[in-house]
């Protein structure tokens, strides 16, 4: 009888997708960092769904970018994206 809720729960701690796990807590005017280690510059606005993080805007260049919050980690040193200068430099 006590094996069932346990299993229950293990089931549905597997299931959970990474939507659910908790959100980086990213600071407005933090630095931003690429893949490869250049500095792309500080955060400007978090975009926001709900309670949710979508992505973070920042100035690169002369353009107003957004980098989407899946590509996005907090480091002791800022924000680090997964995405290359060249790939952040698509995005415009």
């Amino acid at each position: 009888m006590f094996v069932r809720p346990i299993l229950t729960l293990a089931l549905a701690v597997a299931t959970l997708s990474p939507a659910h796990a908790a959100a980086p807590v990213i600071d407005r005017n933090a630095r931003i960092y690429s893949a490869d280690g250049t500095v792309l510059g500080k955060v400007d606005r978090l975009l926001m769904k709900g309670e949710e993080l979508t992505g973070v805007q920042l100035i690169f260049g002369s353009k107003m970018i957004v980098i989407p919050a899946d590509t996005l980690t907090v480091e002791e040193s800022g924000v680090k994206t997964s995405l290359t200068k060249k790939e952040v430099r698509a995005l415009r």
